[in-house]
């Protein structure tokens, strides 16, 4: 249950509502400027930023920094969203869930259609075992179970749904650039206490627009510019949120993700395993899970000879690792995690 995760501070990042955006989908890879890796790292950082702050930083005019920051959102090669552990929101239970199709229906029509669910924050379309690998965000155990019967098993298209659900969550870091040098960000140990109605509702309504103006969202929830800003900066200090800038891997020269699916061998602590594998350089995303694997890894690699070295000398060389498969990613959807519709 994501309550009992600890080992990560900031969990499941995303593009709301819409297909990450592929650099390649024009037929063209977005070619970002010195300058555009370094506004992109200072709002992954700071996703509220100021542009005169942010110009000072650079030396860059205000006018400058303006410009191309709203250039990259408006292109969509970056986001600024809110960055929330699901545990506080109001989820207690995840899980992944690997599907396989019968072929009765295009696998991306079918695939955007379980990322539209409510309950789901993450898809890719994948090669291997699975056609797809959806993760899946619940307020309890029976919610999951009526999301796998009636949204997953039920839905024209899938032949199977595996469930993998989540024991514990070791590593999250939705800053792709930082996909070569870990940050001291990305893990916390401390059980935090969910937020209140009004925290999730603020969090709900920075999860478009990670930059929207305190007093617009005051004037939204009916409460003051200072008491959002009160309620926003309490929750940065305690890491329970973080708002930064996600951007396009692929337009950072990350042209490959992948996701492993690990067995752990008998006599070796799966936490340990997990634990070490949270330390290679190219994973982004680590969690522990019941069923016929042990643990999920996500990767970020710049090409295939990537992809090799680390499956091939990284991983499978650790030990503790009885088993490995590989799972290219193809297509991806995300979507920041939104408070539950209903309360309690």
């Amino acid at each position: 249950m994501l309550a009992a995760m600890h080992g990560s501070e900031y969990l499941v990042s995303g593009f709301l509502g819409a297909t990450f955006p592929v650099a390649g989908d024009a037929g063209h890879r977005v070619q970002l400027s010195e300058l555009d890796r370094e506004l992109i790292r200072l709002l992954q950082l700071d996703g509220r930023q100021s542009f005169v702050a942010i110009s000072r930083e650079l030396r860059v005019p205000e006018k400058t920094i303006r410009r191309r920051v709203n250039e990259l959102l408006e292109s969509r090669i970056i986001q600024i969203t809110t960055v929330a552990d699901p545990a506080v929101l109001g989820y207690t239970v995840g899980a992944m869930v690997g599907v396989r199709v019968d072929g009765r229906r295009g696998i991306r029509s079918l695939v955007e259609s379980l990322a539209n669910l409510p309950s789901v924050d993450y898809a890719v379309i994948t090669t291997g075992r699975y056609d797809a690998l959806v993760e899946v965000l619940c307020r309890d155990t029976t919610e999951l179970l009526n999301v796998i019967d009636e949204s997953f098993i039920r839905a024209p298209g899938v032949r199977s749904a595996e469930v993998f659900p989540y024991l514990q969550l070791h590593y999250q870091d939705p800053v792709w650039d930082t996909a070569h040098h870990h940050g001291e960000n990305v893990r916390g140990v401390e059980t935090r206490a969910p937020l209140d109605a009004m925290d999730r509702r603020i969090v709900a309504e920075l999860n478009a627009d990670g930059r929207l103006p305190f007093g617009l969202v005051g004037e939204r929830l009916g409460i003051s510019e200072s008491q959002v800003r009160k309620r926003v900066t309490r929750m940065l200090q305690e890491k329970t949120i973080r708002i930064t800038a996600i951007v396009n891997p692929r337009s950072l020269g990350y042209t490959m993700q992948v996701w492993m699916a690990i067995k752990c061998a008998p006599g070796h602590s799966i936490a340990d395993l997990a634990d070490t594998l949270t330390k290679l350089p190219s994973v982004k995303y680590v969690v522990t899970c019941a069923g016929r694997f042990d643990i999920f890894v996500e990767a970020v690699c710049r090409n295939a000879q990537d992809v090799m070295r680390l499956v091939d000398s990284e991983i499978r060389t650790l030990t503790g690792v009885a088993d490995t498969e590989v799972l290219l990613c193809l297509d991806l959807y995300y979507r920041a995690v939104q408070p539950p519709v209903r309360e309690g």
